[in-house]
């Protein structure tokens, strides 16, 4: 039983630093531990939202939608994690207890990883879909309207104009709405579904992410971290984004990205002719997310994001260790988004300090 309890904190740790060990579990191939080229983000982890009960998370993303969580204990809650002070120093959280777990579609890498941090002082943050730093997790599906469904019946706030999908001009359906931790969640259904795509009704997961200047976006993700760009467009007041959001005066443009050898697309959409108001949070609080990001060549891409004036959040301000041999920094993007940067070390973590005796 001791063997199991620490497998289990070992796993935690991976979970948390990159999401990899899930992915297997998936049946998908992780990235591999090394890489040549120049520094940037390799591939991409968990989606994390930063919640205040994660038992509570993991059973709406299972109820609602369907997802793999992990099973429920005997004792009816998921334990914290272990202490772990060099994880703390990552998160500059000292003295926090956490705990976390993954929710999942067979298929899809990308997973959902919510994430309760208490023990420290937080805020809950009231998010706008129109706020920079505002990050929504787009589920995309076969049928939406059995997946409103399930919303409906769940007591969900729909914040779409009539509680019903709005259709875009390429045929793809889509309705907004509110989880159990309030965030915003959009569920969409394509005009076609390619023949590749998971069995499921959920065949990939985004992540779209309101941001305050497009072109300032774009260059840290293009330049920096070695994102491709595309689908970049013009400001335009659509009907269906305007119904899609319930902002009736709304103006937005948008550009889609995604790193070297993932299939996660984060979606960035800038708004117009509405009031903003950038986010200003911290990674504890309520209404934060992140994204992981495999990366080589770290200290260099740490310096290149703090040379563009982004803040590392992590102690020190550079990438700090944590075990199992990863080295780790946490930086806010322009929009006051999380990136978890990690790459592998030689030896820098062990998962066992060295004794001093």
């Amino acid at each position: 039983m001791g063997s199991l309890r620490k497998r289990a904190a070992v796993a935690a740790v991976m979970g948390v630093v990159l999401g990899f060990a899930s992915a297997m579990t998936a049946g998908q191939t992780p990235a591999p531990t090394a890489a040549t080229g120049k520094p940037g983000v390799i591939d991409t982890g968990a989606f994390t939202p930063f919640v205040e009960n994660m038992d509570r998370s993991l059973a709406f993303y299972h109820d609602v939608f369907g997802m793999e969580v992990p099973p429920l204990p005997e004792s009816g809650a998921r334990p914290f994690n272990n202490p772990n002070p060099r994880l703390f120093a990552f998160f500059d959280i000292p003295g926090a207890k956490e705990r976390h777990q993954s929710a999942r579609v067979a298929g899809i890498r990308t997973g959902v990883e919510p994430m309760e941090i208490q023990q420290v002082d937080h805020k809950t943050i009231q998010l706008r879909i129109q706020d920079p730093g505002t990050a929504t997790l787009v589920l995309v599906v076969r049928d939406i309207d059995a997946t409103l469904a399930r919303v409906k019946q769940a007591n969900m706030p729909i914040v779409t104009t009539g509680a019903k999908p709005v259709t875009f001009a390429d045929g793809a359906r889509a309705v907004l709405i509110r989880d159990i931790d309030n965030r915003f969640i959009e569920i969409r259904q394509p005009a076609s579904i390619p023949s590749s795509a998971p069995a499921g009704n959920i065949v990939d997961i985004r992540v779209s992410i309101a941001v305050n200047d497009m072109d300032r976006t774009k260059q840290v993700y293009r330049d920096v971290l070695g994102f491709k760009v595309e689908g970049e467009t013009a400001f335009a007041a659509e009907k269906a984004v305007q119904a899609l959001t319930g902002l009736s005066q709304a103006e937005v443009r948008r550009s889609r990205v995604q790193a070297k050898s993932s299939a996660l697309w984060l979606e960035f959409v800038e708004f117009k002719g509405v009031d903003r108001t950038p986010l200003r949070m911290r990674i504890q609080d309520r209404g934060a997310a992140r994204l992981q990001l495999r990366t080589q060549g770290i200290d260099e891409v740490v310096k290149a994001l703090k040379s563009a004036g982004l803040s590392v959040v992590s102690q020190g301000g550079g990438a700090v260790p944590i075990p199992p041999n990863f080295r780790g920094a946490l930086v806010a993007d322009p929009n006051n988004f999380f990136v978890s940067l990690f790459e592998p070390c030689d030896g820098c973590a062990p998962r066992t300090p060295p004794s001093t005796n």
